[in-house]
């Protein structure tokens, strides 16, 4: 009996694998608007070479992503360009895959859960989208989120640190886990210095593009010119700007961005200085909380912006009993944000939109109130608060 439920389980397990991997496949030659600009940049670099492409062009995004894309074009005899780019992504969803399965793993380390949920990654179905089909980057700098993730469940800080560095140089969106970081510096879980070590990785990954002719000051042109794209107060964002018209674009960035800032302070403050014991479920909760009320609070934020909150819900209920539903309504939220865009929906964008923005104002409701519900029963005694707050310490 044992032997064929685990035959079962295998045969299940590889049919999700064959499933996500056979639908990618046929996602991959789909070309969006979004990728005509990265097709523009392979033709620039397969012209005019590796090295005076990255000393002579800024392009769009930040030298990480640059690389890779330089290095797909070494491929160009055998496969089509479409193709060539696309893989960076495939792959970070693969590395991505493999990640899951390491931080579940932490809280399963002798069962299938794991495996689960790391083919449940696989064949989500906004992770496919975004890479597969859009040919996003989003997989990229979350991927490495979910390795920032994975050293704090196992207490390596400095090497977090590290791994967030590396996700912020990728793409602005990794300071989405910020406030996380935040939590756990006022918890005393992260030193102070290690901070140091954002900019040290930001400005080292550079230094190919540096050496190769680019201005040291070009560094920081490349975040700053992207925040000065596309004058809405939310790109189908699901979050309350998306209802902010063109005209009130201007006070929504005056009055938004300050007032994120407030509120996200509030939030870090609240569970910093809060007696409680950091458990692998506070953890990876607080995680989901940072990625999806930072792009629900600010203005400017895109439809794909929630990305890495749809894969930290999958971590969360793993970790966190009950919030099975919680995953689900990530991926609704997010196919409900990229359907105006990928399939050109016009009259329909408002509703799609608009339903998403509400039900992620009730997950976030839901996952703040999960929050200080788990935060406020940790605690049995005097003598368990004393031993916690040692350990933080």
């Amino acid at each position: 009996m044992k032997s064929r439920t685990q035959f079962l389980m295998t045969l299940a397990f590889s049919l999700l694998f064959a499933i996500g991997l056979g639908l990618r496949l046929v996602l991959l030659p789909a070309k969006t608007l979004d990728m005509l600009a990265y097709i523009q940049w392979y033709d620039y670099i397969a012209q005019h070479g590796i090295v005076p492409s990255l000393g002579g062009q800024s392009f769009g995004y930040n030298p990480p992503f640059i690389y890779l894309l330089a290095f797909a074009t070494l491929t160009q005899t055998f496969l089509p360009k479409i193709i060539a780019i696309k893989l960076i992504p495939f792959t970070f969803d693969l590395i991505s895959a493999v990640l899951v399965y390491q931080i579940v793993k932490t809280r399963f380390p002798d069962n299938n859960k794991p495996l689960l949920a790391a083919l449940l990654f696989w064949v989500a179905p906004t992770v496919m989208v975004n890479s597969a089909l859009w040919g996003q980057t989003d997989s990229l700098y979350t991927c490495f989120l979910l390795l920032a993730i994975l050293h704090l469940l196992k207490d390596r800080p400095t090497a977090a640190m590290i791994a967030f560095a590396l996700s912020f140089s990728v793409k602005a969106q990794g300071i989405f886990l910020a406030p996380l970081l935040g939590v756990l510096f006022f918890q005393k879980r992260i030193r102070w210095y290690t901070f140091l070590l954002v900019p040290v990785v930001y400005i080292t990954s550079f230094l190919p593009t540096i050496l190769a002719g680019r201005p040291f000051e070009s560094i920081f042109s490349t975040y700053t010119g992207q925040g000065g794209t596309f004058n809405r107060a939310s790109m189908n964002a699901a979050n309350f700007y998306f209802f902010v018209a063109d005209s009130g674009y201007k006070t929504a960035l005056l009055i938004g961005i300050p007032l994120a800032a407030l509120l996200l302070l509030i939030w870090v403050l609240v569970y910093g200085r809060k007696a409680y014991s950091i458990t692998p479920g506070i953890l990876t909760l607080t995680a989901l909380l940072s990625a999806a009320l930072t792009p629900f609070l600010l203005p400017k934020m895109h439809d794909r912006y929630f990305y890495p909150a749809d894969i930290f819900s999958l971590i969360v209920a793993f970790f966190v009993p009950g919030t099975w539903f919680v995953p689900i309504a990530y991926q609704v939220i997010s196919l409900l944000s990229y359907m105006p865009y990928l399939f050109r929906f016009k009259s329909g964008a408002p509703g799609f939109v608009s339903v998403a923005a509400l039900i992620n104002f009730l997950m976030i409701c839901y996952l703040l109130w999960k929050q200080w519900k788990m935060t406020s029963g940790e605690l049995i005694d005097a003598q368990g608060q004393q031993m916690n707050l040692k350990t933080l310490k």
